[in-house]
């Protein structure tokens, strides 16, 4: 039997030495001076990410109702041999921590400790939430780029067998570059913020009759995205071993690394507008 093509961290690096997106984070990061440009970044840039966990829960769906497409050729018996479950589990791993954090003693989901960081950056300027309102600014490339990033999850579409591929390889895209972008936060806001760093971290905010850690959601963030991407690319592959469908698997590997550049280019595009006026 012929060896299943593997994707590899050597097979993403080819995109990643070209990719300029998280420079130009930095930049953004780095250059917002005045609290309501500095707002504004960091308003875009929780709203880009509050895309992913509905494409990425979708996707991990589209993937476990393909029993079809996914079967072990060593299971002699055939009502047992599907493992699309087991494939979509190791990308719904990453969808179980955006819809309930595993690491908070309730159930925080990402996109309200992403609220509670923005709150807490208003109240550190002394901004009341009218004035919030009035200072932060999503610019039409935020919400452009959400929408990309519905369509590279395929979101609301019925997958194609090279869709659906591709849609892997979209998430495999936003877990590596995630990892490096909110590490380059952190540490560019330790750097030329650390006044607003201490007052986040021991600042708490409502929301919902819970109190949350201001600072939590990007501190969580330094270091759940590399265990995603590890998960992502474990998923990948039992995508590849297991694949059962009528194409060529070495095809199928092209489709999740065209998948994977995809989501760079998305993720390029968009910050390259994160500091825009």
């Amino acid at each position: 039997m012929t060896p299943r093509p593997r994707i590899a961290r050597e097979d993403l690096e080819p995109v990643l030495a070209a990719h300029h997106g998280n420079e130009a984070l930095r930049a953004a990061f780095e250059g917002a001076g005045e609290a309501g440009r500095f707002l504004s970044v960091l308003a875009r840039y929780v709203q880009f990410n509050s895309a992913f966990g509905p494409g990425l829960a979708n996707l991990a769906g589209e993937i476990a109702a393909r029993q079809g497409l996914f079967r072990d050729p060593d299971e002699p018996v055939k009502i047992l041999a599907d493992r699309a479950a087991e494939v979509g589990s190791d990308f719904f791993y990453a969808a179980i921590d955006e819809f309930d954090d595993r690491a908070t003693h309730w159930r925080d989901t990402h996109r309200t400790l992403a609220q509670a960081t923005v709150k807490g950056a208003g109240r550190f300027f002394g901004l009341s939430p009218e004035q919030l309102n009035a200072m932060i600014r999503i610019n039409p490339t935020t919400e452009h780029s959400m929408a990309l990033v519905q369509l590279g999850y395929g979101l609301g579409e019925k997958l194609t067998e090279e869709r659906l591929f591709g849609a892997m390889g979209f998430h495999v895209g936003s877990e590596i570059l995630a990892d490096r972008e909110f590490l380059i936060i952190d540490q560019v806001l330790h750097e030329n913020r650390p006044d607003f760093v201490a007052a986040l971290k021991a600042m708490k905010v409502e929301i919902l009759g819970e109190k949350h850690d201001a600072y939590y959601w990007i501190h969580i963030h330094t270091g759940v995205e590399a265990e995603h991407f590890d998960a992502a690319l474990r998923g990948v592959n039992s995508a590849l071993r297991f694949y059962a469908g009528d194409g060529d698997p070495a095809e199928v590997k092209r489709f999740i690394l065209a998948g994977f550049a995809r989501f760079a280019e998305v993720q390029a595009g968009f910050m390259d507008a994160l500091a825009e006026a």
